[in-house]
């Protein structure tokens, strides 16, 4: 059987649309890493200036209230991390392990020492981030003093 010209013709466009499926597909990923990234950035940010924000109040007793509305912000941005993780918005393993350690400091020095402070109204997203943090922790095994180096309450 010989091939004709217009088979390798067929033969050449299909390898040509073959290219540019697999270009389409690994742009689609990057493009799909690359904004998982942007929103974790901006989360953090918004942490980290929470956190610039509640170390500026002063530690005595009648500013409480005032510290309250932080780490209720900061118990929120953990919840909105918390949804976008659990809705596979952000689903790159390995950002989540990067952003393991962070998260669950956070979690701790926030929600654990200062839950009080936190509406109980919240109590379907309270669950949802305790959910959240157990998935996290059950993950395996992360470094404790990993975390120390990205925090600021450290500073204060």
């Amino acid at each position: 059987m010989v091939i004709t010209t217009a088979e390798y013709i067929q033969i050449i466009a299909a390898g040509i649309y073959a290219t540019a499926l697999f270009y389409t597909i690994v742009t689609f990923r990057r493009t799909k890493r690359l904004d998982q990234i942007a929103l974790s950035d901006r989360i953090f940010s918004e942490l980290r200036e929470l956190d610039r924000e509640l170390a500026k109040i002063p530690p005595e007793s009648q500013y409480d209230d005032v510290r309250s509305q932080y780490h209720s912000r900061i118990f929120n941005t953990l919840d909105y991390l918390s949804f976008l993780v659990n809705q596979k918005v952000i689903d790159d393993r390995r950002l989540l392990e990067y952003m393991k350690p962070i998260v669950i400091e956070y979690y701790e020095e926030t929600f654990l020492k200062h839950g009080s402070s936190i509406d109980e109204g919240d109590s379907n997203h309270i669950n949802k981030l305790n959910n959240f943090i157990s998935n996290l922790r059950s993950r395996g095994p992360w470094p404790r003093d990993l975390c120390k180096r990205f925090t600021f309450w450290q500073e204060r």
